[in-house]
């Protein structure tokens, strides 16, 4: 099987859930169990990643399982399935995280960071919130910094639950995406 047919399985599955009026999120296994898809967790990330990105699903993060993500077909992903036009197309890029990413987009990913630190600092948080949160927009730092950035981790520690919660951080994240996203497709 391609990526591509694993991928519209995984759609297909969660519009029959949906379709059959389960609105809940569902998790890898659920998915695995349910679309005989017996592939390693960082595949399927990475094929719903691509997902999530062509507006098909949605995944949140997953407050009861370690760095686990929870998943659902959106309004866009239930009309594709409908209408029997998916379009989604794999990206050798998010099997490996590695994007092209100017200088400039570089900079301007490192200024929307120091704006999650200044979001965050004012925050009404707890010492250890702040904490954790000052840590993961450090680490994102760090990553973005190397030779090779990889995206696909420094997106999950930004999309963790420990920012999610904080006023103000998503749009932020958005403004990442979209950086990302546009070096992707370029």
């Amino acid at each position: 099987m391609s990526a591509r047919s694993d991928q519209l399985a995984i759609l297909q599955y969660l519009h029959r859930r949906l379709a059959s009026g389960d609105t809940r999120y569902c998790t890898i296994p659920t998915i695995r169990k349910n679309t005989g898809l017996e592939k390693p967790n960082q595949y399927m990330l990475a094929l719903t990643d691509d997902l999530e990105s062509a507006g098909l699903v949605i995944t949140r993060q997953a407050y009861q399982i370690s760095g686990g993500r929870l998943f659902q077909i959106t309004a866009a992903g239930f009309d594709a399935v409908q209408k029997g036009d998916i379009p989604v197309r794999v990206d050798s890029a998010a099997w490996t995280g590695r994007f092209n990413l100017s200088e400039h987009q570089k900079s301007e990913i490192r200024r929307i960071l120091r704006e999650m630190r200044v979001v965050i600092e004012s925050a009404k948080l707890s010492n250890a919130r702040t904490a954790n949160a000052m840590a993961l927009i450090e680490s994102a730092e760090k990553l973005i910094e190397t030779p090779d950035p990889l995206w696909p981790e420094i997106m999950r520690l930004l999309r963790s639950p420990t920012l999610a919660g904080v006023t103000g951080i998503a749009g932020l994240l958005m403004a990442i995406v979209q950086i990302v996203m546009a070096a992707a497709s370029s």
